[in-house]
C-alpha cells in the first residue's frame, strides 16, 4: 500500500514539473516556477483536473463535478472531469476556454483562451473531439463532434472546425478549409502579406465565385513573385559578369606591358 502511494506521488510530481518545464518551453512571459505555480490559470486547471479525473474514475461523478465546478470558478476555464487529458498540455491565458466530457488531449498539445472542444449531439457516446500529439489550437477556436485532429495539426484562431483534420495539417476559416499543400500555404502567406482575412474564405473555394476569384489573384499574385525573383536573380548574375569582363579589360593593358 506504501509502495503504492509513494508510485502516485512520484508520478504527480513529475508531472507537475512537465508542466511547469512545458510552461517555460511554450509562454516567454514566464520569468519563474513561483510564478508559474501562483499565477498561472491554466496550471491550475489541469492541476485540479487530474484530481476531478481520479474521482471521476472512482465513481464519485458528484464530487468530481464539484471539483470541478470550483476549477471553473477560480480559473476560468471549465474541463469536464470526464475528458482525457495527456502529458506537457499547456492552456495559455485560458479563460473561456471548454474541455467536453468525452473530449481527449494527447500529449504536448497546447490551447489558447476561448478554445471549445463541444459536442454537436445529445447522444451520451464519443460526442467531442480527439486531439493527438503536439495539437496547437488557437485563440475562440471551436472543434465540434467526434473528430479526429491529427499529430501537429495547427488550428487557426476562431475557426470552426467540424471534420477531421489530417496530421501535420493547418485548419482556418468559418467553416474551417484545411491546408496541406504548398500551393496553398504559399497562398496563406501570400494573402497575410497583403492584408487578405484568411477566415473569409469559405470551405470549398469552388462553391463560391468571390473565394475562387480571391484565390485565382492570389495565384497569380504568387507566380508573378516568382517570375520577378528569376528576373532579379538573372540581372544579378549579369552584373556580377559584367563586372568580371570590366575588371579583366583593366588588367589587360598591364599584362600586355609587362
Amino acid at each position: 500500500m506504501v509502495d503504492q502511494f509513494t508510485k502516485v506521488s512520484d508520478n504527480a510530481f513529475t508531472r507537475i514539473r512537465e508542466d511547469i518545464a512545458c510552461t517555460f518551453e511554450r509562454d516567454p512571459a514566464a520569468r519563474s516556477t513561483w510564478e508559474v505555480i501562483t499565477c498561472y490559470p491554466g496550471f491550475h486547471a489541469l492541476l485540479i483536473h487530474r484530481f476531478a479525473h481520479r474521482l471521476w474514475r472512482m465513481r464519485m461523478r458528484w464530487l468530481a463535478r464539484f471539483v470541478s465546478h470550483v476549477s471553473r470558478f477560480l480559473t476560468g476555464i471549465e474541463i469536464h472531469p470526464g475528458a482525457r487529458i495527456g502529458r506537457r498540455v499547456f492552456i495559455d491565458h485560458g479563460m473561456g476556454v471548454v474541455v467536453g466530457e468525452t473530449a481527449e488531449l494527447g500529449d504536448d498539445c497546447t490551447l489558447y483562451h476561448g478554445v471549445t472542444l463541444g459536442g454537436t449531439t445529445w447522444n451520451k457516446g464519443k460526442r467531442h473531439p480527439t486531439l493527438g500529439r503536439g495539437v496547437v489550437v488557437g485563440a475562440g477556436a471551436k472543434l465540434l463532434g467526434p473528430i479526429v485532429v491529427g499529430d501537429g495539426a495547427k488550428i487557426g484562431s476562431n475557426a470552426v472546425v467540424v471534420q477531421n483534420v489530417p496530421p501535420g495539417a493547418t485548419a482556418l476559416g468559418i467553416p474551417a478549409r484545411i491546408i496541406l499543400d504548398e500551393l496553398d500555404k504559399t497562398r496563406e502567406e501570400k494573402a497575410a502579406k497583403l492584408g487578405f482575412s484568411a477566415y473569409a474564405v469559405t470551405a470549398k473555394a469552388e462553391d463560391d465565385p468571390l473565394a475562387k476569384a480571391v484565390e485565382g489573384l492570389l495565384d497569380h499574385s504568387v507566380e508573378t513573385d516568382k517570375r520577378i525573383e528569376l528576373i532579379l536573380n538573372q540581372i544579378e548574375q549579369l552584373r556580377a559578369e559584367r563586372e568580371d569582363t570590366q575588371k579583366q579589360l583593366r588588367l589587360g593593358p598591364k599584362v600586355v606591358n609587362k
